[in-house]
């Protein structure tokens, strides 16, 4: 607080001082003949001008320090190597020529770097076979969202292993094994310009037609309204997509997921700004192209997931039920709480 007062009236002191010294200056050479009056004017109007754009860089110092010491950390950032990465392995394995999706958690734990006491998942065992649409829901921080990390391979497990397709994920290249898969979560991330580069942002090594965009608009059942739009896809969405809503962002980031064709698609509560409506029609269109790929869906409205194949119920980093809909309810356990909780909201 007092560096930034400090520099704050140096900003303004330096503009009368450079003023009084130019002033006493000029005048001493007025004095002398060596400078005309008009001369001395030309100049002390040059100083008294310099010095109001000199005075005003004071103002940026406190900027300047933040840019300065985020440089650092940019640079630090940059020279970090990733544990995770293709280069720390000599020979990464290809992957399978037959693309299917089939995930196999074997015996999975993982604890956070930062608290490594704490088992967010322990001795997970989880069988996902290919084309499937599948919900996970349990109670929050139970280790909904840690589980799709690490099948995108965020992290890698404290032990056990995990498969797609009958292959380790940890000896396949990192960035072959992230092609496969799309994930859309519950702040999507859209950038200045309009839908349709937001859309062809999915795919930045290769030409988006415009029907294969308007094609995954309507699955994300976003189409509509982009009709509706004077400028249709050209339409400008604002800074960080401000100028569209909560639900309309989280749309269009699933039709952006869709433009990748993924193998696996992972949805982490990623149409939570829908009305309850909305959100049941587009899980309802992705459940029908559910041969195309294998769909992991993380809910906390469970309404929208009663029609998945098959939906796991996670506690403590374990899977304490599994089933469909109407079994688990029958069942009376953690599911049945959950629903009945949510009804009573």
């Amino acid at each position: 607080m007092l560096a930034a007062s400090a520099l704050y009236a140096a900003s303004h002191s330096v503009v009368y001082l450079c003023s009084a010294v130019a002033f006493r200056y000029g005048g001493a050479l007025i004095a002398k003949e060596e400078y005309t009056v008009y001369q001395f004017y030309i100049c002390y109007t040059a100083v008294v001008a310099g010095s109001q754009l000199a005075g005003s860089i004071f103002t940026f110092a406190p900027d300047a320090s933040k840019a300065m010491y985020a440089s650092y950390d940019l640079h630090a950032l940059y020279s970090s190597k990733s544990r995770i990465n293709s280069s720390i392995r000599t020979s990464p394995q290809p992957l399978n020529e037959k693309q299917l999706g089939a995930i196999q958690f074997q015996k999975v734990s993982f604890s956070y770097p930062s608290d490594p006491a704490r088992k967010i998942l322990d001795g997970l065992d989880l069988d996902i076979p290919p084309g499937s649409f599948i919900a996970i829901v349990g109670p929050s921080g139970c280790g909904k969202s840690t589980l799709l990390s690490m099948i995108e391979r965020f992290y890698d497990p404290t032990s056990g292993c995990i498969r797609i397709d009958g292959q380790d994920i940890a000896k396949v290249d990192v960035n072959h094994h992230r092609s496969r898969i799309s994930f859309v979560g519950q702040q999507p991330t859209l950038y200045s310009g309009t839908i349709a580069e937001n859309l062809a942002y999915a795919l930045p090594d290769e030409f988006v037609s415009e029907r294969a965009m308007l094609d995954a608009c309507r699955e994300a059942r976003i189409h509509d309204f982009i009709a509706s739009l004077p400028d249709g896809l050209a339409t400008k969405v604002g800074t960080a997509g401000n100028m569209l809503s909560g639900g309309q962002r989280q749309r269009l980031a699933i039709a952006q997921a869709l433009l990748r064709q993924p193998k696996i698609l992972l949805l982490d509560e990623a149409t939570s700004a829908l009305d309850a409506n909305l959100e049941a029609l587009v899980h309802e269109t992705l459940m029908e192209k559910t041969l195309q790929r294998t769909t992991i869906a993380v809910a906390h409205r469970l309404s929208t997931v009663r029609g998945a194949d098959c939906i796991y119920v996670l506690d403590a980093g374990k899977i304490v039920e599994s089933g469909r809909h109407a079994d688990l309810v029958a069942r009376r356990g953690l599911y049945y709480e959950l629903v009945s909780s949510q009804v009573m909201e």
